[in-house]
């Protein structure tokens, strides 16, 4: 029997669908407003879009050339049929509202893909947005996962994010009032973090009711302005072993019915400049889970949680992706 100390997307789909899912990551060619001088120019300190690309996305393709490429891979290589089309660079829900659609319904169309999954920021959700999404996810799975990062409004400057605490909270209240699952997208490690920050970021994630949760590690990607500061040598990097503890102090601080998306992230080799532990993923989650294993800990433990809470079923799963 496997020994559950997450509740991992894995178990979600199988719950929801009634099989394995894999999402295929796409690149719909989105921009951002802190990219395209709206808020600022410079982006966020750590991005560098590159990063986000599809391994097998090459230049000019169409997102049906992309589906095609992405679900022949994954069908052979994990047995998979059905798929979740991955939006995931820049912001998903930014532009011209027909042209998303355009694209959201270009993928739904492909044979297999029984859902979206869009990437966000925390103030890219207009009414006029939010009011299609909800339309969307009563015709199909539908999964908006936010870039939160923290909640500490000193480290969102410090990030050049140009949003606030005050907004990821509104916009998870905006998605929640639509009935559309949202997702948290945590970074663990940014210069000024410490463990206190780690467990102020659980709190504030456990009061967004958010019903999924990505926890990446910070890394270093050329052509950001945060490799100009560490190069400079104006900050350290994590350790595995330290990003592993505050993965595991995060996870105790999160209620069980939180669906755990990703437990480390990592860029292409190409761009990556450190830390290099970062490009070895399967090895950092064999640890952390090997590590909560040891230490006889689970996802919401410090929360007073039973370790059988994991396996409950989720709160109104089915409520929430109508298709009525």
């Amino acid at each position: 029997m496997e020994d559950k100390r997450i509740r991992n997307l894995n178990s979600f789909f199988r719950n929801v669908f009634g099989e394995k899912i894999c999402k295929v990551g796409m690149w719909g060619g989105f921009t951002c407003p802190n990219r395209d001088g709206t808020l600022s120019s410079e982006g966020c300190t750590f991005c560098n879009p590159l990063s986000s690309h599809p391994k097998s996305y090459v230049e000019g393709q169409s997102i049906t050339q992309q589906l095609s490429d992405g679900c022949r891979y994954i069908t052979w290589r994990f047995n998979v049929n059905s798929f979740i089309s991955y939006f995931q660079d820049y912001t998903t829900t930014y532009g011209d509202q027909d042209e998303l659609d355009a694209l959201y319904s270009e993928a739904l169309s492909y044979p297999g893909v029984v859902g979206l999954s869009l990437c966000t920021r925390p103030d890219c959700l207009p009414e006029s947005m939010l009011d299609y999404l909800e339309d969307l996810s009563r015709r199909t799975f539908l999964w908006v996962e936010v870039g939160v990062q923290t909640s500490d409004d000193r480290i969102l400057r410090d990030m050049n994010r140009c949003h606030t605490s005050l907004d990821t909270v509104r916009s998870f209240e905006a998605l929640h009032a639509r009935n559309i699952f949202s997702a948290a997208h945590m970074i663990i490690g940014y210069p000024g973090s410490t463990r206190e920050t780690v467990l102020a970021d659980a709190a504030f994630i456990r009061k967004t009711g958010t019903y999924g949760l990505k926890l990446q590690n910070l890394h270093i990607v050329k052509n950001t302005l945060i490799e100009e500061q560490y190069a400079a040598g104006e900050f350290e990097l994590m350790s595995i072993d330290t990003y592993i503890d505050m993965v595991i102090l995060f996870l105790e601080h999160t209620e069980p019915d939180v669906v755990i998306l990703r437990l480390t992230g990592e860029a292409p080799d190409k761009l990556t400049v450190a830390p290099q532990w970062s490009l070895h993923k399967m090895h950092i989650l064999n640890s952390i889970h090997g590590e909560m294993k040891e230490r006889d800990t689970w996802q919401g433990k410090a929360l007073g949680f039973s370790k059988s809470t994991i396996d409950e079923p989720l709160r109104n799963i089915r409520a929430h992706w109508r298709t009525d």
